[in-house]
This record gives C-alpha cells, sequence and structure tokens, in this order.
C-alpha cells in the first residue's frame, strides 16, 4: 500500500510532462511574444521590445475617421474606423458563426437523441450512423460539402431547383408568375450565403453533443415519467418538467464546449476561403494564422491575437459556469444533501 503514490505517480507523469512542455510552456512563450516585435526573425539581435502596442493596434478604433455606406454596420457600433478592420471582421464572423453553430447544434442534437431514445430493432445501428459524420470529418468531408455546395451543379442546389420546379404550377396559378425568377443561392461564392453554408456544415457533425445528450437522457430516472403519466402530463409537459430540467448539466457542458470549438473554427475557413466571399469566411483563427505565419510574418501580433481569443473566451465562459447554480440541477449533489 505504501508504494502506490509512486506508482500514480509514474501513471500520471506522462500527462504532466505533456501538458507542461506542449500546453504551459508554448503559452508562456506566445505570451512573452505578444509584447515584442520579432519581424519574422526569432534571433534576440532581431527582437524588439514594444509593450502592449500590439493590443493597442488589433482594439484601436479611430472615432474621428468618417464611415462610408461601404463599411459594415458594427463599425457604427464600434464608434470609428478600426485600425485592423480584418481584426474585427474575423472577430464579427466567429461570433456569428458561434451563435447560430451553437444554439441551432444543440437543438438538433437534442432533438436527435430524443428521437434516438427508443427501444426498437436496429436503433444501435442509427446512433453509430449519426455519429459517423464527426469520425469521418477532416479535410475529406469538407471537400465533398464544397461540391455539394456548388452553385452549378451541387446537389443542394440541384434540389432546390427541384422544389422550385415541383412548386412552379401552384405559384403559376396563385401569383401568375412562376419559380423561375426565384433565387438559388451561391453559397460558397456569396459573401451572404457563405457562412450560413459552413454553418450547416458544422451542425452535420453534431455526434458528440448527441451522444452526450442521450446519456443524460437515459440517467433520468423513468418513475418520474410514470408519475407524470399518472398525473395526466403530456409529452411536451414532461419534457419541459422532468427531462429538460434533468438534463441541465449535459447542457452546460455541450454549451461550454460548442462555444469553445466555434471559436476556435479553422478548417472550414481556411479550405472553402475564395475572393467572392469578400472576407465572408475570415474566422478569427485563420486570421491569427495568416497574421503570425504568412508574409510579413509578425508572430508576435499573433500571439497578442490569440491571447484577445483566450480572454474572449473568459468573458464568454465564465457568466456561463457562475450563473449555473441557479439554471443547472445536479441530482446526486441534491441527494446527498
Amino acid at each position: 500500500m505504501k508504494r502506490q503514490p509512486r506508482q500514480v505517480w509514474l501513471f500520471v507523469l506522462p500527462f504532466l510532462a505533456g501538458f507542461l512542455f506542449l500546453t504551459l510552456v508554448p503559452m508562456a512563450a506566445s505570451l512573452a511574444l505578444s509584447f515584442v516585435r520579432t519581424d519574422g526573425n526569432l534571433s534576440l539581435e532581431a527582437v524588439t521590445w514594444v509593450g502592449l502596442e500590439h493590443y493597442r493596434d488589433a482594439l484601436e478604433v479611430d472615432g474621428t475617421a468618417a464611415l462610408t455606406e461601404s463599411d459594415p454596420w458594427y463599425f457604427g457600433v464600434l464608434g470609428g474606423r478600426p485600425a485592423d478592420a480584418r481584426f474585427y471582421r474575423a472577430l464579427y464572423n466567429s461570433l456569428v458563426f458561434t451563435v447560430f453553430t451553437v444554439s441551432l447544434g444543440l437543438c438538433v442534437s437534442l432533438a436527435v437523441a430524443l428521437l434516438l431514445n427508443r427501444r426498437a430493432r436496429g436503433m444501435s445501428v442509427v446512433r453509430t450512423i449519426v455519429y459517423l459524420p464527426h469520425v469521418l470529418g477532416g479535410v475529406a468531408a469538407v471537400m465533398i460539402w464544397s461540391w455539394l455546395f456548388n452553385p452549378r451543379f451541387g446537389w443542394i442546389n440541384q434540389c432546390l431547383r427541384l422544389v422550385y420546379d415541383g412548386l412552379d404550377p401552384l405559384v403559376m396559378w396563385m401569383t401568375g408568375n412562376g419559380t423561375g425568377d426565384w433565387p438559388v443561392p451561391a453559397w460558397l461564392h456569396s459573401p451572404l450565403w457563405c457562412k450560413p453554408a459552413v454553418i450547416i456544415m458544422s451542425i452535420w457533425t453534431m455526434g458528440p453533443a448527441m451522444l452526450v445528450f442521450l446519456a443524460a437522457i437515459r440517467r433520468v430516472p423513468p418513475d418520474l415519467h410514470q408519475a407524470a403519466r399518472l398525473d395526466g402530463a403530456g409529452a411536451w409537459a414532461r419534457f419541459r418538467s422532468i427531462t429538460l430540467p434533468q438534463i441541465t448539466p449535459a447542457i452546460l457542458f455541450n454549451l461550454v464546449f460548442s462555444c469553445i470549438f466555434s471559436m476556435q473554427a479553422f478548417n472550414e475557413s481556411y479550405l472553402l476561403q475564395n475572393s467572392s466571399q469578400r472576407d465572408g469566411l475570415l474566422f478569427y483563427v485563420r486570421y491569427i494564422y495568416e497574421t503570425a505565419f504568412e508574409s510579413p510574418y509578425r508572430i508576435g501580433y499573433g500571439s497578442a491575437l490569440a491571447w484577445i481569443l483566450f480572454a474572449i473566451l473568459l468573458v464568454v465562459i465564465l457568466p456561463l459556469v457562475w450563473t449555473s447554480r441557479k439554471w443547472v440541477h445536479d441530482a446526486l449533489s441534491e441527494g446527498s444533501r
């Protein structure tokens, strides 16, 4: 028994070493780099201390600059023209992507989990198929989606045209004009439709959140549902009053991690970018990559952008955690009181 602590440390040591050298040391290095200018050269002779200059350059807004009609609407909210307009463009794109991906993704994954929480033959196979998109994700899946969203021969627009053709007689009878003039989205080749396309792609890989919800739903005591049925409660009333409060820990878990991963989205933005989007898919992490590792290699400025993202995630996540005591129902902790 006396040797057990040493054995435990032997098992924990690889993780601690990896966490130290692959996480803490790079974080400390990036924090130090955010206060210096390197000009692409990491030799000590080329390093210049600039303090908070990188942070000021990213966040600074010129309130005296006149805005034009071509400027995005959030420049008016900022109160002027930013010194780094692409920084705010990337931040805006990532925030919009995160809001829609997290909200729609959680709703869809919860709905699918409720549908899969049934005892039926072959249900395990259906659950595996639903989870497969997450396993098969990556560059190959992104490229397949780019082909599906092709505005000329992609299957999605082909299906839209078939729907238009089916509605054409009815629309012609009601309005006198057919569906020939109805627009078909350009998707990844449009600054307006590129973000909805990527949001749809992200919701498609909802397997992990669905599994967490499914496990939480299975953990709800069946006696509560039986008692509610005896009291005459319908399906919606049982879901609202029993299932939903019982799975709030899973909702918090999926909400926090979905926000973090969505704000760090990179693959779709990097692989699907084109000039016709007019930076519509310029996500924040891609902007960090372009700033730090593409000419002129502003590694210090890119490190500052990374720490600004860290601060933004703290501002988003900490209130969720702090307020979770008011809306997260933990049956285990309440039962032990």
